[in-house]
Parts: C-alpha cells; structure tokens; sequence
C-alpha cells in the first residue's frame, strides 16, 4: 500500500482516488467495465518458494479481498465497497476537485451512477508506472 507522503504537503485529489497503489492494488492497469472494475498487476506473482499467488506489491484484490496480514489487529485493508467508493470519486475528480464544485456538493447516486461523458472516458484502462 502506498497511501502515505513523507512531504509537508498531502496528496492531490487524483493521487489518491485514481491510482491503485494508493488503494493497495499495486502497480499495474485499472480500468471499469459493465461488470465492475478491473485490475491487472504489472508485475507477475511472486516466486513459488514464497507460495503467494498475488504480486508482492498487491496487499488487496479489486473485490476487496485482503492478500496480507497485518501485525496489528486494527489495519487492514480497504474492503470492495471503500473501494468502489474510492475510485468512483475518481472518475470525476479530473474536473471536479474542489469542495465547493457543485457535482461535489451534491454527490451521490445521481451523480455517479451516470457520470458525464469525461468520466466514463476516465472509465478506459489507466496504467501506474
């Protein structure tokens, strides 16, 4: 997981709600189809002497279900409904950054479920370095 900075100033808007790392996916290529979204790792799944079927830098799958165990018992990872919620704010969050947008004020499912055409662009496969 990527969610921390060790800069003075937080992340961007877009930062956080468009890039898989900061969600725990890992680098690789997230794109939304009809059916829900979709995650590809850049990296392949790592070796079989550590028997994990995931790649090393992925602590979460796209549906939520947590790849790690933690130390602590109180972190753990996003579950698939902090995630949708997360990359759903994503898809409008290129226009619309600001608290005071009007689309952010009165965000909620008539807003999201039928995003503007830029947010259903944003909808394509988006891939981290």
């Amino acid at each position: 997981m990527d969610p921390h900075t060790t800069q003075k100033e937080g992340r961007s808007c877009k930062e956080c709600h468009t890039d898989p790392r900061a969600l725990g996916l890992g680098r690789g290529t997230l794109w939304r189809e009809d059916a829900g979204w979709r995650f590809q790792s850049a990296f392949s799944p790592a070796p079989d002497l550590l028997e994990l079927d995931h790649a090393l830098d992925s602590f979460v799958d796209v549906n939520g279900t947590s790849l790690v165990n933690f130390s602590r018992p109180w972190l753990r990872t996003f579950n698939r409904k902090e995630i949708e919620a997360v990359l759903r704010v994503g898809l409008c969050v290129d226009c619309h950054h600001r608290y005071d947008d009007p689309v952010i004020r009165r965000w909620g499912p008539p807003v999201w479920k039928n995003p503007c055409p830029k947010g259903r662009a944003a909808m394509t496969p988006h891939s981290t370095p």
